[in-house]
């Protein structure tokens, strides 16, 4: 690309939700450059369990039982770990989960998310067939395995709400689940959800390739650079050589420390997790993703093996590579499914952006004319990021958003 181009917008972050985003601007009229320090796909966006959420509208709450809490703190659970060495730092953020985990909260956060969780499928459907990604797309929904009977009665609540919304999910009985999975070892479960309307993905990092590349077929410029050495100017900003009138940030969890250094301060979070591959043994393995949601991980089919996604690590994001997460499940994975070696050497590790309500922040920089924001999507990035790039596009090129954009404006955090 020829020195010193100006640009109407620039993204940056080329995970899925700025190549999403860049794409909707570009296809609606504005010049649109997407810049990362990586190649598209290649951080955050990479490392998830390739589920498009259709069902996910409820909220991962923090736990506010002495009882629920206990275990926790002393780090006995897989599906949830700390490092001592990040508490002091991060320990506000927690305090605002904490608080932001009550029930009227909760319901607002549900509400918040039903109009992006109903956009997910279509909106990811129109960019993987103009891409050529659908035949990395699966639509078998996935499987949400309970080990003890204490669930099973919260599983339902949550059933009720999705039935309400007609989301297509139920139990499934011991035959069905023979079919659906004939390698799945489903003795140790007490119950099993099949959700059958969301669509899987055998390659993350390669879809988000593939939704760059139509970025760039529609006429958009991709940049590597760093986002920190972004400039304001009276003309707009610049990055460089590359300037544009206006920016957004779409740094999933390097979004916070550039908004501290343009003045702007917001209370996210991070929640670092890992991920390995392994061989299936024999000609057995999984149709579609499964979660044992007693030890908060997924097996996942990929096009690397069987992918074992952690729970949650909440650390700074700089913390050490302490992949823990995975020695404690992988027994409890292989009681489940035959796995063989590990594909890779050690555990891929990647980190999330989370906010304190689990809404990500949508819509214009308060105090910054000409920046916007669309990062904060926590465990839902590869879910919503097309529909949420459909959404902020509309606001920026003035047309009416799908949906009211105040809950997930920036501006809710005045005063915390």
């Amino acid at each position: 690309m020829a020195a010193a181009q100006h640009f109407d917008v620039m993204v940056l972050g080329a995970g899925i939700v700025g190549i999403s985003t860049a794409i909707h601007l570009q296809k609606r009229g504005l010049s649109t450059v997407l810049i990362d320090r990586r190649g598209p796909g290649e951080e955050t966006s990479h490392g998830n369990a390739g589920i498009i959420q259709r069902e996910g509208v409820h909220p991962y709450l923090f736990p506010r039982s002495l009882q629920k809490l206990l275990p926790y703190a002393f780090n006995l659970k897989p599906e949830a770990q700390y490092q001592l060495g990040s508490l002091a730092r991060i320990a506000p953020f927690l305090l605002r989960y904490l608080r932001s985990s009550n029930p009227a909260s909760a319901r607002r956060t549900l509400e918040a998310n039903i109009p992006l969780f109903e956009q997910c499928l279509t909106s990811h459907e129109a960019l993987a067939a103009e891409a050529g990604g659908m035949e990395l797309i699966s639509r078998g929904g996935w499987l949400n395995l309970l080990r003890g009977s204490s669930g099973v009665a919260s599983a339902e609540a949550e059933l009720k709400d999705l039935a309400a919304l007609g989301i297509d999910a139920d139990f499934v009985t011991s035959q069905e689940l023979a079919k659906l999975e004939p390698h799945l070892d489903t003795t140790r479960a007490e119950a099993v959800i099949h959700y059958r309307d969301p669509w899987t993905v055998r390659d993350p990092g390669a879809l988000c390739k593939a939704y760059a590349r139509l970025f760039e077929t529609l006429g958009g410029h991709f940049v590597q650079g760093d986002a920190g050495n972004i400039r304001r100017s009276p003309g707009g900003f610049s990055l460089g050589e590359t300037k544009a009138d206006q920016a957004i940030i779409a740094l999933g969890p390097w979004s916070k420390p550039l908004l501290d250094q343009l003045g702007l301060k917001l209370p996210m979070g991070i929640k670092r997790g890992y991920h390995q591959h392994f061989r299936p043994v024999g000609n057995g393995g999984l149709n579609r993703p499964v979660l044992d949601s007693d030890n908060g991980f997924v097996l996942a089919p990929m096009a690397a093996g069987i992918r074992l996604t952690t729970g949650a690590e909440f650390a700074v994001q700089n913390a050490p590579f302490n992949p823990v997460q995975v020695a404690m499940t992988l027994p409890r994975a292989r009681e489940l499914v035959a796995l063989g070696d590990a594909v890779e050497d050690r555990p891929w590790m990647g980190s999330r952006p989370v906010f304190p309500d689990m809404l990500p922040v949508i819509g214009a920089a308060p105090g910054i004319p000409g920046l916007w924001l669309n990062f904060g999507h926590a465990h839902h990035g590869l879910t919503l990021g097309p529909a949420t790039g459909m959404l902020l596009a509309q606001m920026i090129t003035g047309q009416t958003p799908f949906c009211d954009v105040a809950p997930y404006s920036a501006q809710r955090f005045t005063g915390w």
